[in-house]
């Protein structure tokens, strides 16, 4: 079969190989009709160390194939696909950090989601494949999970009734939880760039926007969160100036969410006293959970945001090597699907 192989950095290759072969017991085989690029996907030092590696977790498509034992699917189901799932009963799941279990580290999706079938191990099979509703196209089933990664920031973070939310870059993650905040109870969100066009898109989304390089944006980001900041600072780009200028937003009694990796080792030097003495909070978000995969086809099924804007690119399967490079550009894409 065909599959999206990253080789090396800007090396994205269509490949024959093996197909996942049929599903033992518990598993399912999924013929995927669609698949989102992450921008982990387009990311030198989280890729380059896993090389060559099959890319894709954001996939839907149709069951060809059930195990046995596996009761709740059957032939012709359309799905959409988590690529991990957690214990849920150790230590880090009992806490609430289920992104952070073993588990869910260990189980994955065989050889990925961009391949034109895919193997579900037992343990994604009962607790996090979700049946696409009849009027649900495959490339809304494959938004699901990384919708789902902002459902969960959106929780990490406390936004709640009543506050003010900035949100640092406009790219897929940040307009998707500008859009969701409000759903949250924010009375305000605010999103910064320094893209034109990406700026452009997000209003056009209906969102309030303005340029991170404006000479007095901080200024202007008091003056429109009342004077004393936002509550919430939500980072979603991943070098450490934007970082640094997310924190300083920070109104007292803010949460700072980190929501792109920094790479490993990376050090931020932060004004400790200022964090102490005005009691902001600063913490981060990874993936997403089975209770957020599900609130997110609530989400997609009850139409609370119109997720056919947020898809900006498809491309076919022979030319992911250009969704990739359109991915990595960040440019005026929101979310590139690969359509198989």
């Amino acid at each position: 079969m065909k599959a999206v192989i990253y080789h090396a950095f800007k090396d994205i290759r269509v490949n024959d190989v093996p197909e996942p072969g049929e599903p033992s017991r518990g598993e399912i085989l999924v013929r995927v009709r669609a698949c989102g690029m992450c921008g982990s996907d387009v990311t030198d030092w989280y890729m380059d160390p896993r090389a060559p590696v099959a890319l894709g977790h954001e996939p839907a498509g149709d069951v060809v194939a059930v195990g046995e034992g596996v009761t709740d699917f059957k032939l012709g189901d359309r799905v959409a696909l988590h690529h991990h799932v957690p214990c849920m009963v150790c230590d880090v799941c009992q806490r609430g950090h289920h992104t952070l279990c073993p588990t869910f580290k260990r189980t994955r999706l065989y050889p990925a989601g961009m391949a034109e079938y895919v193997r579900v191990p037992a343990e994604i099979v009962a607790s996090d494949v979700l049946k696409l509703p009849d009027d649900m196209p495959y490339e809304i089933g494959a938004l699901v999970e990384p919708i789902a990664c902002c459902v969960r920031a959106l929780d990490r973070a406390n936004v709640r009734v009543g506050d003010t939310v900035v949100i640092l870059g406009a790219g897929f993650n940040g307009v998707v939880m500008g859009m969701l905040a409000s759903h949250w109870g924010a009375d305000r969100v605010l999103i910064l760039d320094r893209v034109p066009v990406r700026l452009d898109r997000a209003k056009s989304l209906g969102l309030e926007t303005k340029n991170s390089d404006d000479p007095d944006i901080a200024e202007q980001v008091r003056a429109w969160s009342n004077g004393s900041g936002p509550h919430q600072v939500l980072i979603t780009p991943s070098k450490i100036p934007a970082i640094d200028f997310g924190f300083s937003l920070a109104g007292p009694g803010a949460t700072v969410l980190l929501y792109g990796p920094p790479r490993k080792g990376e050090l931020w030097a932060f004004d400790a006293n200022r964090m102490f003495f005005q009691e902001i909070t600063i913490t981060g978000t990874y993936s997403a959970a089975p209770a957020d995969i599900r609130r997110t086809m609530s989400i997609l099924k009850n139409k609370v945001i119109d997720a056919e804007k947020l898809i900006t690119h498809r491309f076919p399967l022979e030319q992911a090597d250009q969704a990739w490079e359109i991915t990595r550009a960040a440019g005026d894409s929101l979310k590139v699907v690969v359509e198989l």
